[in-house]
Parts: C-alpha cells; sequence; structure tokens
C-alpha cells in the first residue's frame, strides 16, 4: 500500500518491503530470509492486547519504505527520551517513525520521532549473529509501557522440552503474499513458542504449524508472566518461507552492546530535540496535529495543500480549517519550542504568536502583552477568519478567543493600539462571559474588526509530522473502506 505525502516530504510506505539478507541457525538448512522481508506477522497467533511496549518500526529509503517491529526497553521521562531494541538489519534503511498502538494504523496510535540510532558492529548478514540495533525516540512520558532487557544468565534451555517463550510482532499473518488490503496485517500480535535450538548466539524454533514471519524483525521473543516479563531474543530471519525454522538473535551474546547503547550521554538539550519532542507520544504539538487530521475540514484543508492547490483557493473551501491548521503546523515555532528555536531556520516564516499583524507599535505592543491570546485565537477556526478577514463575519461579535484577544489589548495595549481596530470589543478590558467549546475547526461565539494581515508560514519538522500522520489515518481509512 503506497501513499503520497505533502509538497516535497518524503514518501513513507507503510508495510511495503524491506531487502532479504542471509541468516543461518546451527543445525537448520534451507534458504534464510530477513523477517522484515515483505510487506505483510505472526502465523496463526493472536492479536496481542498485553505488550503495549511492542512497537511497529517504519523505514524509508527515498520513495521505499518497510516495516519492522521493536520494543521500548528503557525511558527517561524527565528528558522525554526512550530506547528501543530492535535487529540491526531494521536500521538500514534508517527508522523514519516508531508508532506505539495495538494497531499501527489506527487513528490513535501514538507516534515517536527517532532521535538516532546504532546497530552491533558484531552483525554478520551471513550467520545472522549479534542482529541488534538501539534506536532512540523521542516523546516519551510516564505512561510510556517498557519491557526490560535480560540480564545473564537468560535461563533459556533448548529440545523437546525447551524453554516456552512468547514471540510478538506486526508481521504478516499468512504464508501466502497479501493480494489486497484486506490482507496486510496492521495489527500487533503474538504466539507461544518452545526453543528447539540453542546456541550462543541464536535461539532457534520449529514453525510448521505457528511462528514469526516477515514484518516481525525486531520483535521480541519473551521470557516470563506478564507484567514481569523480559525480552531474551531479537527476531532475526526465517527459513523455508515462514514454515520451516525462525531464528532470533540471543541478546546474552552481546549484552555489552546494550550496555553501551542504555547508558551512553542522552543528546544535549536543543531545538531539534525539542521540536522531536513537541512532535511526538502525547506531547501537545503531536496532540494539536492528530486533533486537525481527526477534523473532516482541518484534514480536508491539509489535502487540498497536498493535491497541490494555492492557499488562498483551499482557504476558500475549507475556511474554518486554516487557523487549526496552521497552528499545528507552526506549535513548535509558537508554543512548545518558543525560546529554544527562535531564530531557528525551521521557525523563520513561523509568525511569532500565531498570526502576524500589520508592522507597528500595536503589533509589537501584542505580541509582548498579548501573545498568548493572539495564538489561541489563531488556532481557532472562525477567530483566524475574524483575524483575516476584518471581523467580516457576524460570528465575529460572538467569538469568545477574539473578545480574549480584544480585552487583552484593551487592558495592555490600549495607547499602541488607540488606531488599531483589534482592541475594539473589549468594553473596558472585561472579558465577557464564557461560551460553551468550540470545536476544532472554530465555531461561532465574540468580537470586533483589526486591520491585520496573514503570514501562513509553517515550520517544516511540524508539517512533516501532520504528513505522516495524516499518511497513517489515510491508510487506515482506506483499510475500513475496501
Amino acid at each position: 500500500m503506497r501513499l503520497s505525502l505533502v509538497r516535497s516530504l518524503p514518501l513513507i510506505v507503510l508495510g511495503a518491503a524491506c531487502s532479504m539478507e542471509p541468516a543461518g541457525l546451527p543445525g537448520a538448512s534451507g534458504s534464510n530470509e530477513n523477517v522484515a522481508q515483505s510487506s505483510s506477522a505472526i502465523i496463526n497467533g493472536s492479536v496481542d492486547t498485553t505488550h503495549p511496549a511492542v512497537v511497529a518500526l517504519i523505514l524509508a529509503k527515498g520513495n521505499q519504505g518497510g516495516l519492522c517491529s521493536g520494543t521500548i526497553v528503557k525511558k527517561d521521562v524527565q528528558r522525554g527520551i526512550g530506547w528501543v531494541a530492535t535487529a540491526a538489519h531494521c536500521v538500514d534503511p534508517a527508522p523514519a517513525l516508531v508508532v506505539q498502538a495495538q494497531d499501527f494504523m489506527s487513528p490513535d496510535a501514538l507516534r515517536y520521532e527517532v532521535i538516532d540510532f546504532k546497530a552491533d558492529a558484531r552483525y554478520s548478514r551471513q550467520t545472522g549473529a549479534y542482529d541488534f540495533a538501539v534506536v532512540r525516540i523521542a516523546g516519551v512520558d510516564a505512561s510510556t509501557p517498557v519491557i526490560p532487557l535480560t540480564g545473564a544468565p537468560d535461563g533459556l534451555t533448548g529440545g523437546v522440552n525447551g524453554t516456552q517463550v512468547t514471540s510478538v510482532g506486526f508481521g504478516r499473518t499468512l504464508l501466502t503474499e497479501p493480494t489486497s488490503p484486506d490482507e496486510e496485517n496492521t495489527q500487533r500480535r503474538m504466539v507461544s513458542k518452545r526453543v528447539a535450538q540453542l546456541s550462543l548466539t541464536t535461539i532457534g524454533y520449529n514453525m510448521q504449524s505457528s511462528g514469526i514471519c516477515q514484518g516481525d524483525s525486531g520483535g521480541p521473543v519473551l521470557v516470563g508472566a506478564v507484567g514481569s516479563e523480559r525480552v531474551v531474543g531479537i527476531h532475526s530471519y526465517v527459513q523455508d518461507g515462514c514454515n520451516g525454522t525462525g531464528g532470533s538473535a540471543r541478546v546474552t551474546s552481546d549484552l555489552s552492546f546494550f550496555e553501551t547503547e542504555l547508558t551512553k550521554a542522552l543528546p544535549g538539550d536543543s531545538c531539534s530535540l525539542c521540536e522531536k519532542i513537541a512532535n511526538s507520544g502525547k506531547s501537545e504539538c503531536a496532540a494539536m496535529s492528530a486533533s486537525c487530521l481527526a477534523d473532516k475540514a482541518c484534514r480536508g484543508y491539509y489535502e487540498c495543500l497536498s493535491a497541490g492547490k494555492k492557499a488562498a483557493d483551499c482557504f476558500k473551501e475549507y475556511p474554518l480549517a486554516e487557523g487549526p491548521f496552521q497552528a499545528a503546523a507552526n506549535c513548535v515555532c509558537t508554543r512548545a519550542c518558543a525560546d529554544k528555536c527562535a531564530g531557528s531556520g525551521s521557525c523563520l516564516t513561523a509568525p511569532k504568536c500565531g498570526y502576524k499583524m500589520e508592522s507597528g507599535s500595536c503589533r509589537t505592543c501584542v505580541e509582548k502583552s498579548c501573545c498568548e491570546e493572539q495564538t489561541d485565537c489563531a488556532a481557532n477556526g472562525q477567530c483566524y477568519v475574524c483575524l483575516k478577514d476584518n471581523d467580516a463575519d457576524p460570528a465575529c461579535a460572538t467569538n469568545t478567543a477574539r473578545k480574549k484577544l480584544a480585552a487583552c489589548a484593551t487592558t495592555n495595549c490600549k495607547t499602541e493600539c488607540a488606531d488599531s481596530p483589534v482592541q475594539n470589543g473589549g468594553e473596558d478590558g472585561a472579558p465577557e462571559e464564557e461560551a460553551p467549546p468550540e470545536s476544532a475547526g472554530g465555531g461561532t461565539t465574540t468580537t470586533t474588526t483589526t486591520g491585520c494581515s496573514t503570514a501562513a508560514g509553517a515550520s517544516s519538522s511540524s508539517v512533516l509530522v501532520l504528513a505522516v500522520s495524516a499518511l497513517v489515518l489515510a491508510g487506515a481509512r482506506r483499510r475500513r473502506r475496501d
């Protein structure tokens, strides 16, 4: 399933193919291929609802991409950084996005931007040994689930009475290649197996009845009761299709790699990191993007732009959507990272307080004393229209966000804005009674006229998140239709 993104943003393909790589398992024979190789999860497994720390990795390489699985194994809530254990071959091509959800195509999926990643230098494409990588993600919080890595010894045994383990991943569910979107698996699934073959570097199991398959690469092999499980292996490859032998890299074979990656210095506090955190997980800007794309009008405006139409034409078609869209696109610059990213390249075109008034002392005062009110007004569909169209719509007289901006200007910028209608309707600066909550697309609730002009610049980082989020939602919507 391939979906286009807006403008010149990179194309990310959900559930597309990764490259086939050779690997080996002691005592096994036949053709080998990485379990990230194909577009589609666990063969003859069941839908998994108990391992939310297992995530999907969306890979990108030019206009092609692929799917892998992984596990959040550590988090630093104070810095908002998480660590995902996955397979080395899952970071080539690089991971573009990490998605946490039972169904990675669901509209409420949490998406995390990638900070950096590292593959185990000992990884061998020929043998499949040391198929390990760690991906650091932004935007985790106290609610982010974690399943820790095992220590040594891992307690595994092989053979007829080998250790019972659980494999989890987002890979394909059919032995045959998917022939329609309905056959493409996007859900997290699990299967229970016994370790049949065991070496210092590899865990192997027979898969004639069930097991891992393409798309499960990087997913965990788990031991222990739910709630106290630990990751003992990382899915690496399959032999003889998905109906022969499955191989996973044994975590204890290179604990030093994981220790190094999980304890290395955290990245410095920067605009770039702030952007990634703000656009990830449950952070404010990520929530605004999700809200915009869940709103019919805001999404329509986005799709209008992505079709190459002029912003003015999209505004005419979706007048109440431009404000919420711009607010989401500029969120990093106007809200979450305003201080850290001031003057940065990605924020040069973003209006300081969500909307650019005409130059002059009124604008200077409003941006200094009423920035929050103007930012909130610009994020409100109706209030944005009021600012842009000089309060021509009668609904401006009852819009709460517009009224609050006018009241603030009257109170704090009375002299500077004396000749500007921005402060009209404030009635001695006292805000009027609150109106009912408004929808994401705007609503009708306050006030005046203003001689303001708009600047439609947007943070490139936030627009990318909007684009990727739209991609996921579009895929989910299509899957429901088919």
